[in-house]
């Protein structure tokens, strides 16, 4: 090959499209915008606790499902930094409610066992992949005023939502390459809320209606991964990592309507993130 012939040749696969990376993991400081909107979602994707399955006998089955409340996060921590890469507003509010269905199980020994899976059906911007597990412990034999009754509870959550986080179609611009969100092409984000944690919940019934109050610890190891491509073929995979501790407050009524039909109504807050309302019904199986 000629030396001509040889430099187009090197020209045409320098020119020739091609997809670049860019990775970098970001543990923001936890007064960071960008770690208090991880945590804030992180309040009403939690597995709280719902007395309406509790204290199941054993081989008794409840099939309940509850509908959450998300709050639109404040415009404070909405607009990110800069220090895990843009300063600009994200696009948080995906979804305006979080769906979730739960399957528990009475094992005997006072033990529950519950378990939530939501598949991935898309739900205005939002696509939840998620799943979550617990375990409860109703002591007997406690004297507690007015038959109140103390439950313990492990809980956990796995798995992730994605959607145009970062980029959605709005913020989407072609004027300026080296401006953020620079394509045709919204971001398909996800967000890991990843939360596990202890509660105490005390219930008293006063006739058909049980009324109830906890609190509990959480550990919140969020994290969010960017997937945006842009149309230089430039795609952005950078991640942030928190890793924090939130005391969580929950309060409610559970109505019983008939022997195998309850529901239910709760206020969940965790005071350094979010306050959310969750709306429930149970039906048991058997």
């Amino acid at each position: 090959m000629n030396s001509p012939a040889l430099v187009r040749s090197l020209v045409a696969v320098c020119a020739a499209p091609a997809l670049v990376f860019a990775q970098s993991h970001c543990t923001p400081d936890a007064s960071k915008p960008e770690a208090r909107i991880l945590a804030y979602f992180a309040s009403p994707l939690s597995f709280s606790a719902a007395p309406e399955v509790m204290g199941l006998a054993h081989g008794q089955v409840s099939i309940a499902g509850d509908l959450t409340l998300v709050p639109t996060a404040p415009s404070a921590i909405s607009r990110s930094s800069g220090v895990c890469g843009f300063a600009k507003s994200e696009n948080s509010d995906l979804a305006p409610v979080f769906p979730r269905p739960r399957v528990a199980v009475g094992l005997g020994y006072n033990l529950v066992a519950e378990l939530s899976y939501l598949p991935p059906v898309t739900v205005a911007d939002a696509t939840p992949n998620m799943f979550a597990a617990a375990l409860s412990w109703s002591p007997s034999g406690l004297s507690l005023p007015g038959g109140s009754q103390l439950h313990l509870r492990a809980h956990g959550t796995f798995g992730g939502v994605k959607g145009p986080i970062t980029c959605s179609r709005a913020a989407l611009q072609t004027s300026n390459a080296a401006g953020s969100c620079y394509g045709t092409i919204p971001s398909i984000d996800t967000y890991h809320p990843n939360v596990r944690g202890i509660e105490a919940v005390l219930s008293r019934p006063i006739g058909a209606v049980r009324w109830y109050a906890g609190a509990g610890m959480n550990m919140v190891q969020s994290y969010f991964t960017v997937d945006f491509t842009d149309a230089r073929g430039f795609r952005d995979n950078n991640t942030v990592e928190i890793n924090l501790k939130r005391v969580a407050l929950l309060g409610g009524a559970v109505w019983t309507m008939h022997p195998s039909l309850a529901l239910s109504a709760q206020i969940y807050s965790v005071p350094d993130d979010a306050t959310t309302g969750r709306v429930g019904i149970a039906w048991r199986a058997r």
